[in-house]
């Protein structure tokens, strides 16, 4: 199949082994026509946006779900615009518009783009409005190994609700416990999550067992 699609690029069948493979892959990763049209069309109603819609919001997507990505596009519809995309393709739509309307001050807002992000444009109400409907679909998140915690976060001295034979999930954050009527006990309260610092595998299963969901996105 291949030696019938490389014939048709005119490609001489004198070449050796490794020019065969260079060429093939050369060609394997050459983007379509259909892509290429897809990124402009994508690059084109990012720069229109920017540059004709008066209010916007930057957005964080981090850990939320695409469920609750298609509710609040499904709420905002009519009213605003959802732009989502992959941080290079972001950048490189904001070059481009930055090279054809130098004073709209896209390269300023290209600096700012980082981690995962989107748009949501104001077309057809206020920010207000759009911060009102995202306030409606924050939802709770459990903590996950490695996650960059949002939070301080301590379990309180107490009952926790867990039966003597789960001890080892608190022995392995060397919090202190006592058994109390057949459950565990924390001595004291205890700092499990700190603002900035990232969530340990143990802090984490701690938490699941708890039925602690310290997160929240939307």
């Amino acid at each position: 199949f291949w030696l019938k699609v490389l014939a048709q690029i005119h490609l001489p069948l004198s070449f050796s082994r490794t020019q065969w493979r260079s060429c093939l892959a050369c060609f394997l990763i050459m983007p379509s026509a259909t892509k290429l049209a897809k990124k402009k069309e994508y690059f084109d109603k990012l720069i229109d946006l920017c540059v004709n819609t008066d209010n916007a919001l930057l957005v964080s997507v981090d850990h939320v779900a695409s469920k609750q990505m298609q509710d609040i596009r499904m709420d905002l519809r009519g009213r605003a615009v959802v732009v989502m995309g992959k941080n290079t393709m972001i950048r490189k739509a904001l070059e481009l518009g930055h090279t054809e309307h130098p004073d709209a001050g896209l390269d300023k807002l290209r600096s700012a783009i980082y981690g995962n992000i989107g748009f949501i444009f104001a077309t057809n109400c206020t920010l207000d409005d759009i911060r009102e409907v995202l306030s409606k679909y924050v939802r709770d998140s459990a903590a996950k190994p490695g996650q960059i915690s949002k939070t301080n976060l301590s379990l309180p001295a107490g009952p926790t609700g867990m039966d003597p034979s789960q001890t080892s999930f608190f022995q392995a954050l060397n919090i202190g416990t006592k058994i109390v009527k057949g459950q565990i006990e924390l001595v004291s309260d205890f700092p499990i999550l700190k603002n900035g610092d990232k969530v340990s595998p143990s802090a984490a299963v701690l938490l699941g067992k708890l039925n602690i969901k310290p997160f929240q996105y939307g």
